[in-house]
């Protein structure tokens, strides 16, 4: 014999009570962490040995992916507030990541710290103008 059991009321409601709970969670999470995010394409002219810098926030728990291609080889470095002095100061640089001489560079990085973090585009020319076309996300990417 088959017995059919009723749920009560009271597990009725703690469940109805703890779908609220989650819905509202995410509805009022969702748009923190849509907001903490960013995106920009740009397309740049640094001239002959100069660099341009961006500066890029993020947390722990974020994600940056980036697309660099550029006509003439460049230097791409991610560096943090001491390595982005050093660069100022004229002393170099340290990185975090580092390419050197490449024309084209896509990449997807988990931020290794709350941010700030800074994208360095070094040009190695000593000669002409280098095209560079830049595209940036941050924060929280969904693909």
């Amino acid at each position: 014999m088959a017995q059919i059991t009723l749920k009560s009321a009271t597990i009725k409601r703690i469940e109805a009570l703890g779908f609220t709970i989650v819905v509202v969670t995410v509805l009022i999470i969702a748009p923190i962490l849509w907001g903490a995010s960013y995106n920009f394409k740009e397309d740049i002219l640094i001239e002959p040995e100069d660099y341009k810098v961006y500066k890029l926030d993020g947390y722990e728990w974020s994600m940056l992916y980036f697309l660099i291609e550029s006509d003439r080889p460049v230097t791409i470095c991610i560096t943090d507030e001491t390595g982005f002095r050093m660069l100022k100061s004229g002393e170099g640089t340290i990185c975090l990541f580092r390419v050197d001489s490449t024309t084209s560079v896509e990449r997807a990085w988990r931020f290794p710290k709350r941010g700030p973090l800074y994208l360095v585009i070094m040009s190695d020319s000593t000669d002409e103008p280098i095209s560079v076309h830049l595209q940036v996300k941050g924060g929280l990417i969904l693909w």
